[in-house]
């Protein structure tokens, strides 16, 4: 079993490698942190979106197992 985690958590880090990388990051750090923020008030569409929701999904299953991982013995 715990080989078998293993191998979804390599998945998993690669998924989120994979997700993140190819994001646009001129938006990443807001105004008040120095900045240039983000003016768009509207929904993320097409790629953006898509990466946003994998990277999402990708975290809170790495982070359940690797949870996962420590309680396996």
């Amino acid at each position: 079993m715990k080989n078998v985690l293993m191998a979804f958590q390599i998945i998993l880090a690669l998924s989120l490698i994979f997700s993140i990388m190819p994001q646009d990051t001129k938006n990443a750090v807001p105004s008040q942190f120095g900045g240039e923020g983000n003016q768009e008030y509207f929904k993320p569409k097409g790629k953006d979106a898509f990466l946003a929701r994998v990277t999402k999904i990708s975290a809170f299953l790495f982070f359940v197992n690797a949870i996962a991982l420590l309680l396996v013995k």
